[in-house]
């Protein structure tokens, strides 16, 4: 099997330019740095996977055969699926991590604000807004 009857060249094209949009975006991201170096790690591996796939689809065709996929299409939508549990999994680790952040933070306010409370009820200042 060549590589143009494993994906035909116009389709090559663009999914490589998409691709290269992609990457491109993900790294302005970063160094705008409104997307962190961490949180962009899965981003920039799975486009360079799904980028050398484009490249190269006779490596697509090399990871069927290892894994004893008979069809690469196949081995393809499996990939795709483990990439957006992996996602998945990374998406809510990081908002767990912000929920326990913001729960602490607010008690944290919350233990100011009684000090505040009392330290004024000490210097007789009264409560002030």
């Amino acid at each position: 099997m060549n590589d143009s009857s494993l994906l035909p060249s116009e389709l090559r094209l663009f999914a490589g330019a998409s691709l290269f949009l992609l990457l491109g975006w993900v790294l302005r991201l970063i160094r705008r740095q409104e997307l962190g170096l961490r949180e962009s790690l899965l981003w920039l591996v799975s486009t360079s996977v799904a980028l050398s796939l484009v490249l190269f689809p006779a490596l697509l065709l090399r990871v069927a055969q290892i894994l004893h996929v008979q069809v690469p299409a196949n081995a393809l939508f499996a990939a795709a699926f483990l990439y957006v549990l992996v996602n998945l999994l990374s998406t809510t680790i990081a908002v767990s991590r912000n929920a326990a952040r913001a729960r602490r933070l607010s008690q944290e306010c919350a233990i100011l604000r009684a000090e505040i409370t009392e330290l004024r009820r000490t210097l007789k200042l009264g409560p002030q807004r």
